[in-house]
């Protein structure tokens, strides 16, 4: 019974209308199975094309690796600051001295400001602490 115009071929219109959308949205439905069913299979057999599609999509937008780059050598691609050759690493040992005197010598030490070349009653620093 159609509530919204009397006529009888305007009904008719109208559920034959609503027929043909019903008839449409199930072949779509059907198609939509088939597909879900062929990739179902493919990727049982391990042929899932879409997969492979998918990642051939993906190594084109990832972008590259960032370069290497040494703050202390102004150089790309060649090391990492943390790894470059011309830093100055610590060493286990002090380094040597740089003194010629004989080692049998006393040398003069400020214990006041702490360096060598003079003792500390000749000390002229006149910082206190």
């Amino acid at each position: 019974m159609c509530f919204l115009e009397p006529s009888f071929n305007y009904c008719r219109f109208q559920i034959d209308f609503l027929n043909s959308v019903i008839v449409g949205l199930r072949k779509d439905n059907l198609d939509l199975k088939d597909q879900m069913e062929k990739m179902a299979a493919a990727a049982l057999n391990g042929n899932n094309t879409s997969d492979s599609k998918k990642k051939k999509k993906k190594k084109k937008k990832t972008k590259p690796p960032p370069r290497v780059f040494c703050d202390i050598c102004d150089c790309f691609d060649l090391h990492d600051t943390e790894d470059c050759p011309a830093q100055a690493q610590a060493p286990d040992s002090p380094p040597h001295t740089a003194y010629h005197g004989s080692k049998g010598a006393e040398r003069p030490y400020c214990n006041v400001c702490e360096v060598f070349g003079h003792w500390s009653h000749d000390c002229n620093d006149d910082r206190t602490f």
